[in-house]
């Protein structure tokens, strides 16, 4: 056989110089050259049969393992057992969850509300006039659908049955009318709401005169159903949904594909009523939706008359057939196309070759009921459909066990004494000896490979976005199994030493946060959170890096709905207080960006009262004048005294390295200081009590008989009415036993916001003070940081819901009041809200994240107005929620309107103290 020509062979295409560079040739190469730049003053023989280049060429052998591993599909790496990729775990979402948006224009709203609302043909939302942010809804129910062949054999009788009929229909719409007004809640957007009254239009049915001429060997009842049925929806507006199979054939982006907000039975196209904008229905469109149907040659609309006539129509005929187009849709009215029934019988001619066929009434009703049924049956299944389909775009990976490694030195020549056959026991100790060294030498090498191994396997915890997961670096110690014999040459445990290495390696939390920052990128987003650590001085720094990696973890966490939510208002028609997945986007971006821990709608209040704390946030004292004398430390009473400056310089740091490791033991040191339970505390002492760095202990006797003090903290007594009250779930917290007075270190915090120092407490050792500094800092942290958050209160949802509010006229508002705007209240009390510097970072931080039409106010209030505000805030939501089931109740609205006008009240007393001090509230 006569072989091809040299320049006739296909040629391979050459590898790209990165693979060239990872492979064993130049990996080869690249170590020669380190060799002889490093060594070739000493060693000059780089030949083949070199034992160094022999090594050399295994350890290079083994690194073109961890090349190959890595070159792996992304989804490999990231798949796990089962061969699942967790994308949640992993902040990895699919298109179908990223790429469309929240309803914002009246199309993305009746969009949103067909598909979640069965039962519809249109939905329309007209701005309410002179009231910005306010739609009116309009509901156009399916009428014109077939009912059932019982209902149409009956005679008509003597009327009752059609006050049943009507009776049925205006219980569907009041359900309809329920569900659409609760899906449009879902998506309502920040200074938007919905006015009271919903309104449906009503049909106005038609007949159709028409002749079809048909062909082929389809059944002509089927061909008429199909005609009726899509002439029908064609009429009425029905709409009109392609599948994302449909989509995908179109050779459209993902991001086309899935433009506007998220559709679950399928991606329904623009109504067919608003792009008519003359309103008319033309005899020409009809016979041009009738030649869409299979078997149908040629269709004629003859004419189209609508049971009641449109002034023009009537008009512009003369008589109850318009010939050219008729009036579509009107104030309050559309039309419906009247489907044939035993009563009403079929006005269309069907033609075959010329000839009249004949079709059965019976016949092609019921086949109008199966095209029914069947289109609901489809709309169960278009939905399951698309949530597969769009499944089974996204990657699927194959997991491999990435991290096990086999040692190189097996493949060595036996005579090297490696591997599994090792060194005969006959040959001489210096051999064995030896052999040890070399072992030992090549482990140091294949560590590496076997680390990175590690590091490769560990892909998916790298990237896990799981809460508090600081981890960045694996290991995996060469062993026995690996290499055997080598256990007798570690002169420690391998797990400890490299235990050891990760500690000394590991960077804290940065090289966390740059795997956090590449899942961002990958959404376009950008989080710094440089902003935010300026202002967590009270935290240590394992406390702050774990706050800010906690932090980035939530935002990726909730990356779909932080960027495609941002401007969502809360669900009026769900419970919002206290509830985690309920609030703004506005509250949960900008919670988020401040670095609150908790960022739902919540009483910020409670977890004082929770834990019957009181603090005196007015003066930043406790009130003089008590009946009990002032409590000193060495009087046996166990009350909070002020310490003197002077004698503050005899303690030593508290420091952190004493802490309690239990509930209980928190509990223990708690009780060690009964000062806490239900008295004002100064705000500016439970704000130092939040830093570490101002505890002291003092020796026995480094404090002498003090003076009474001029500002002072007791006990209550015993039959206190605020001790009286019912007790609470944290009450247990607290009912412990008294200290013993009689210790001798001193437990003591200063200086504090206004250069006091305060005795604690007595202990009877040191490490017990450090203890107890320890454990009433947490709490102190705990309630500072379940105190904050904020509330947004959208103006437009207290106007007047009723037609007339003699409330709401007594308060004389200024005009626009309820138009286009917010109002942040934010807590200013804790360690951070009581900066002036965090306030105006919140300020700008709340005016960024506030869509652009909208105006916003803050204002900051102290414990007292927060609680009052609250206890309004959660009555005004009560009625709110009350309304969301009852919107016509006469009852309903005028308590929500009520409830309105108390919190208007509050609000306007605000705006009465900022006219008076105007520098009260600087944010206002």
């Amino acid at each position: 056989m006569m072989l091809p020509h040299p320049s006739t062979l296909p040629l391979a295409a050459p590898r790209p110089a990165e693979e060239q560079a990872l492979g064993f040739e130049g990996l080869r190469a690249e170590g020669l050259r380190w060799l002889q730049a490093l060594s070739g003053q000493r060693w000059t023989d780089h030949n083949l049969h070199d034992p160094g280049i022999t090594l050399l060429e295994q350890l290079c052998f083994g690194l073109t393992d961890l090349v190959y591993r890595n070159g792996f599909p992304v989804a490999d790496h990231l798949a796990g057992p089962g061969n699942v990729v967790d994308y949640d775990a992993l902040s990895l979402h699919p298109p179908a969850a990223v790429f469309p948006c929240r309803a914002t224009t009246p199309e993305d709203y009746r969009r949103w509300l067909l598909d979640r609302v069965p039962g519809l043909d249109d939905a329309t939302l007209t701005l309410v006039q002179g009231q910005p942010g306010v739609y009116q809804l309009r509901l156009k129910p399916s009428e014109w659908l077939a009912g059932d062949d019982e209902a149409d054999d009956a005679d008509g009788g003597d009327g009752g049955g059609q006050a049943e009929d009507d009776a049925v229909t205006a219980r569907r719409e009041a359900a309809r009318v329920a569900e659409a007004r609760k899906a449009w809640h879902t998506q309502r957007n920040l200074g938007e709401d919905l006015a009271p009254r919903v309104t449906c239009e009503k049909d106005v049915m038609c007949d159709l005169k028409a002749v079809l001429e048909i062909e082929g060997e389809r059944d002509a009842v089927h061909i008429l159903a199909d005609v009726y049925d899509r002439c029908a929806r064609f009429i009425a507006g029905a709409p009109v949904s392609d599948t994302l199979h449909d989509r995908l054939g179109s050779a459209l982006p993902l991001a086309d594909i899935y433009d506007g907000p998220a559709m679950q039975h399928g991606f329904i196209r623009s109504s067919s009523l608003a792009a008519n904008d003359i309103g008319r229905l033309f005899l020409s469109d009809v016979a041009a939706e009738m030649r869409q149907v299979p078997g149908v040659f040629d269709a004629r609309v003859v004419s189209i008359t609508p049971d009641v006539m449109a002034p023009q129509d009537l008009a512009s005929a003369g008589h109850g057939t318009v010939v050219g187009s008729v009036a579509w849709h009107g104030d309050g009215w559309a039309l419906a196309l009247r489907l044939p029934s035993p009563r009403s019988p079929a006005w269309v001619e069907v033609r075959r070759r010329g000839h009249l066929v004949h079709i059965p009434p019976l016949e092609l009703r019921r086949r109008l009921n199966d095209l029914q049924t069947a289109g609901r049956a489809r709309r169960s299944r278009q939905q399951a459909d698309q949530a597969s389909r769009a499944d089974a775009l996204l990657p699927r990976g194959v997991h491999r066990d990435l991290g096990s490694y086999y040692s190189v030195q097996h493949h060595l020549p036996a005579i090297y004494g490696l591997g599994r056959y090792g060194v005969p026991s006959s040959a001489p100790p210096q051999v064995h000896a030896r052999v040890k060294q070399l072992k030992a030498y090549m482990v140091l090498h294949e560590q590496l490979i076997a680390q990175g191994l590690a590091q490769l396997q560990a892909m998916r915890s790298l990237f896990a976005i799981d809460r508090g997961s600081r981890q960045t670096l694996w290991t995996q110690p060469i062993g026995e199994d690996q290499v055997p014999g080598l256990q007798a040459l570690y002169l420690s445990d391998p797990a400890a030493i490299a235990q050891s290495q990760l500690q000394r390696l590991d960077s804290g939390t940065a090289r966390k946060r740059r795997a956090l920052d590449h899942l961002l990128a990958l959404h376009g987003e950008t989080y710094t959170q440089n902003s935010m650590r300026q202002f967590c001085t009270h935290l240590l720094h394992d406390e702050l890096e774990s706050l800010l990696l906690e932090n980035k973890a939530a935002w990726l966490r909730d990356i779909v709905t932080l960027t495609r939510d941002r401007a969502a208002g809360v669900d009026l028609g769900r419970p919002s207080w206290g509830q985690t997945d309920n609030c703004s986007g506005l509250q949960r971006r900008a919670s988020l960006l401040l670095g609150f821990r908790l960022w739902h709608d919540r009483p910020l209040t409670r977890v004082l009262r929770d834990h019957r704390v009181m603090i005196d946030a007015g003066t930043g004292s406790a009130a003089d004048g008590a009946d009990t004398p002032p409590a000193t430390v060495t009087s046996g009473a166990p009350g909070l005294v002020q310490l003197p400056p002077e004698f503050s310089e005899r303690g030593t740091a508290a420091g952190t390295a004493v802490r309690p490791t239990t509930r209980t033991q928190v509990q223990e040191d708690l009780s060690q200081f009964p000062w806490l339970r239900r008295q004002p505390l100064p705000v500016s002492l439970t704000r130092t009590a939040a830093r570490a760095q101002r505890y002291r202990v003092m020796p026995p006797g480094s404090i002498p008989m003090l003076p009474q003090p001029t500002i002072h903290l007791h006990d209550p007594a015993p039959d206190s009415p605020e001790l009286m009250a019912e007790p609470t779930p944290h009450a247990t917290l607290f009912a412990l036993p008294k200290p013993d007075t009689s210790a001798g270190y001193q437990l003591v915090l200063g200086p504090d916001e206004e250069q006091r120092w305060w005795v604690l407490g007595g202990f009877k050792d040191e490490d017990a003070a450090r203890r107890a500094a320890s454990s009433l800092r947490l709490f102190m942290l705990h309630l500072d940081q379940e105190s904050e958050g904020l509330h947004v209160i959208e103006h437009v949802l207290l106007r007047p819901l009723r037609d007339r509010s003699p409330e709401h006229e007594a308060l004389k508002l200024a005009p626009g009041f309820h138009q286009l705007k917010v109002t942040a209240v934010l807590p200013g009390w804790t360690s951070r809200t009581a900066q002036p510097a965090f306030r105006n970072f919140a300020a700008e931080t709340l005016r960024i994240s506030t869509p652009a039409h909208l105006a916003l106010r803050l204002r900051w209030l102290d414990l007292p107005a927060m609680q009052r505000f609250e206890e309004l805030h959660e009555q005004w939501l009560d009625t709110r929620l009350g309304l969301a089931g009852a919107a016509d109740d006469p009852r309903a609205l005028a308590r929500t309107d009520r409830a309105a006008v108390r919190l208007l009240a509050l609000m306007l007393e605000w705006q009465e103290a900022d006219r008076v001090n105007p520098a009260g509230n600087a944010h206002v």
